[in-house]
């Protein structure tokens, strides 16, 4: 018995068309209707280069959002980041950039990584990690 890799991550949102935006647009994912929907009013799946849903987006109209994102999971109990393995950071900075959107960068020699840290529309921290 083992696991064999995270499957998905399931955001709840009141901010489902921004969100869908977000992930289409900005970081240049696939955006498809749930499974037996054609609908993208009450959720979407976000699917990475291989087709498969990674992220999936809920609307739900009752979260309570508050002024500042939290980073820190021990601070509300809640996940901190969830990162993405990515190609071409120079098309992703220049992506962010024409968005509008802001993000941090970091080199990891440790990891043999770049990192590029990005808040979607619910406030949650997306690593886009990048090997060399």
């Amino acid at each position: 018995m083992s696991v064999l890799q995270l499957d998905h991550i399931n955001i709840r949102t009141a901010h489902l068309a921004e969100s869908i935006v977000f992930y289409r647009d900005v970081l240049g994912m696939t955006v498809k209707p749930p499974p037996m929907t054609t609908d993208l009013t009450r959720g979407a799946y976000v699917h990475d280069a291989g087709d498969r849903a990674i992220v999936h987006l809920v609307r739900t109209e009752n979260l309570v959002i508050g002024p500042e994102p939290v980073r820190g999971a021990a601070q509300r109990g809640m996940i901190d980041h969830f990162a993405l393995r990515c190609s071409g950071r120079e098309d992703y900075i220049a992506r962010l950039t024409d968005s509008g959107v802001e993000y941090s960068a970091q080199h990891v020699p440790e990891l043999q990584m770049q990192l590029i840290f990005v808040r979607d529309p619910n406030g949650i921290l997306i690593e886009l990690n990048f090997p060399y």
